[in-house]
């Protein structure tokens, strides 16, 4: 069985299904293009905290996407956090970044979600397209579920600024600063 491109985790799968919503009679026809452009690395994301930015070429124009999205509720944030602990404590030894798809399940079980539904986003972009949303936003949502599916952390840390979502620092990472050129090679 080959694994699904977008959406290889529950973590990225939840964000590939706000675009890929079976609500409508039609599949939106610009699903394909957005695929295409993300998968061949044409959408170039940062994100941050309720927010994430693209840089979208198509056809050499760029176009700027910006979604926002809303944060949880304190209450939202306090029950995220008690699971994660519980589940970062159950599962020892995870790699920097990533979350026990386990833990997806106890917040679906939960009520919390963390993939924000295209009606709750507050999208836009700077082509001149009309249809909202466009090609490039779509784009931008299948490479941010490529980046969660990659790093699952991901997307609890766009929902919430909290000491449970901050990143464990990688034990093994060594910034070059810190090396001396004279000895690194013996």
């Amino acid at each position: 069985m080959i694994p699904a491109e977008f959406g290889a985790t529950p973590w990225g799968r939840c964000w590939t299904r706000t675009v890929e919503t079976t609500a409508t009679a039609v599949p939106n026809p610009l699903l394909p293009k957005a695929r295409s452009i993300a998968r061949n690395h044409g959408a170039t994301l940062t994100t941050e905290v309720g927010v994430v930015t693209a840089k979208v070429v198509v056809s050499g124009a760029e176009s700027t996407v910006r979604i926002e999205l809303p944060p949880w509720p304190e209450e939202t944030k306090h029950d995220a956090e008690r699971l994660i602990a519980k589940s970062l404590a159950a599962n020892p030894g995870l790699a920097t970044g990533d979350l026990p798809d386990s833990l997806e399940a106890e917040f679906t079980a939960a009520g919390i979600t963390f993939a924000v539904p295209l009606a709750e986003q507050v999208a836009t972009c700077d082509c001149r397209t009309r249809k909202r949303p466009c090609v490039h936003i779509l784009a931008g949502l299948y490479a941010l579920s490529m980046r969660v599916d990659e790093r699952p952390r991901l997307a609890v840390e766009l929902r919430m600024d909290s000491a449970a979502a901050a990143e464990d620092a990688d034990p093994d990472w060594i910034p070059l600063t810190d090396l001396d050129p004279a000895t690194f090679y013996g």
